[in-house]
């Protein structure tokens, strides 16, 4: 099945309950609409770090675990100075960067942009 072919469905905030009075509200979560199994789950961060926090990329992690997906994506307001692209066991995490300064729209398409190349990349097999 090529890229072109998914329909995504995107859902904000998403709860997933781990157990009694435990839960995940996972920033965006990414559905394939016709399986349903999610293909990505991201989370935001409104800090501009150098590097990633080793606590954002275990919240990451257990966010994909929890919803069984193998690709998980930390989104920064300014690039990291290393993007980053590295593998947890069966989680693939990566970052991508939303920027908050000047225009949302324009920072919204290259957003997409950037998460349409990674997902171009994993269809191919690149």
């Amino acid at each position: 099945m090529s890229a072109a072919s998914i329909q995504i469905e995107v859902k904000s905030q998403e709860r997933f309950y781990v157990c009694q009075g435990l839960y995940f509200d996972i920033d965006l979560v990414l559905q394939d609409v016709e399986t349903g199994v999610t293909k990505y789950v991201l989370d935001t961060k409104y800090k501009a770090p150098n590097l990633p926090a080793l606590s954002d990329i275990a919240q990451v992690v257990a966010y994909a675990e929890a919803r069984e997906c193998q690709e998980a994506i930390l989104v920064y307001p300014t690039p990291l100075i290393e993007p980053l692209d590295i593998r947890i066991c069966r989680v693939i995490i990566r970052s991508l960067t939303f920027s908050l300064v000047g225009n949302l729209e324009e920072a919204g398409y290259r957003f997409l942009e950037g998460l349409l190349e990674i997902s171009f990349q994993k269809y191919n097999g690149e």
